[in-house]
């Protein structure tokens, strides 16, 4: 037997939570001087980011002392762009939402946008780009045939290109023990939102809501590849040391 080190990256800041009140891409050389500030080395954003001078914006990121960890689109994503603005990037993850329409109870529509996303996930794994599906709170919901989204989507995703990137507080506003979930399907988790809540879903730091998030990361650090943390913007993103995915990870392998 011998060790091996599996390397993951960095922790990233989703951008979205800064999207109405910070002024989005407006203001967002401030918005990643806040992220670096808070203490994060990467950012989850949307596909299209710095799209028109993607050079540009690589330029600024490394400025900051930022890369982009991941992207964050829909199954309407153009892939021959994000393709192209991922390999200038350096991005090799891509989370998607939004599975059979929001908030949709209809098993023909989630079979239908499954069906595509296992097309959509052969054709990043081509480029050497992980595909996830995250996840919001419609998905446990039992649809008009009686299983619920998610069900259908872990019985008809391909899982050797489409794996899951589980939202931790929408699990929970689900209903749904996130921690309990994320060890029951372990095997299907490539990607993590780790994210908090109080109230009707009034979004704040990370170990502020409800979210049992020692108990998640226990979880996280076993079995999953990648993570990105979200916060409500006005809000600094911060996550105490402790609770902190490992960047990498020592693993066991037979020869």
């Amino acid at each position: 037997r011998k060790e091996f080190i599996v390397a993951y990256p960095p922790l990233s800041a989703q951008l979205i939570v800064f999207s109405r009140q910070a002024g989005g891409e407006r203001a967002i050389e401030r918005i990643l001087e806040d992220v670096k500030a808070a203490g994060f080395d990467a950012i989850e954003c949307g596909p299209n980011m710095g799209a028109e001078e993607p050079r540009a914006f690589l330029r600024m990121l490394n400025r900051k002392g930022l890369r982009i960890g991941s992207f964050h689109g829909e199954l309407t994503t153009a892939l021959r762009d994000t393709f192209r603005l991922a390999e200038i990037y350096g991005v090799r993850d891509l989370c998607f939402s939004n599975m059979g329409g929001w908030e949709s109870t209809s098993a023909d529509e989630y079979l239908r946008d499954i069906e595509t996303a296992n097309h959509m996930g052969h054709a990043c794994a081509a480029r050497g780009i992980h595909l996830h599906y995250h996840n919001h709170a419609y998905e446990f919901a039992p649809t008009d045939r009686g299983p619920t989204g998610m069900e259908l989507m872990l019985e008809n995703l391909d899982p050797s290109v489409v794996d899951l990137c589980v939202d931790v507080a929408w699990v929970h506003v689900a209903g749904i023990d996130p921690t309990a979930f994320l060890r029951e399907h372990a095997g299907r988790v490539g990607y993590v939102h780790l994210k908090d809540y109080t109230g009707d879903r009034h979004w704040v730091e990370l170990g502020r809501g409800v979210v049992p998030l020692t108990e998640v990361m226990a979880a996280v650090n076993a079995p999953t590849r990648r993570a990105c943390a979200t916060a409500p913007a006005g809000h600094r993103l911060r996550m105490p040391p402790a609770r902190r995915p490992h960047r990498a990870r020592h693993q066991r392998r037979a020869d």
